[in-house]
């Protein structure tokens, strides 16, 4: 595959992995944390090792964003789960 097309198809992967994020899908995180070990291997082919660097600093900050999106939503469960809706209760009656 030449060099263009790889640079192509890993922004369009990495784009559809924020897209995902932005629709609050937290697996786009993990489509960018794989879209970035392709920009390595790409980095690699092409004797272009900054990418490497780059690569490291962006799986960084999808795995800190995981933890902080898993946490939270973790978090949000546990508190609806001892919400009481009374509104709801006397709308059906009760």
């Amino acid at each position: 595959m030449s060099n263009e097309l790889w640079s192509w198809g890993l922004s369009i992967i990495g784009v559809i992995g924020l897209l995902m994020v932005g629709h609050k899908n937290w697996k786009g995180y993990l489509v960018g944390i794989i879209t970035e070990f392709a920009w390595v291997a790409y980095s690699l082919d092409t004797k272009q090792y900054g990418f490497i660097f780059g690569s490291t600093i962006y799986i960084s900050a999808y795995l800190f964003n995981i933890k902080k999106w898993l946490s939270e939503a973790n978090k949000n469960k546990i508190r609806n789960m001892f919400t009481i809706n009374l509104l709801h209760n006397y709308k059906k009656g009760n």
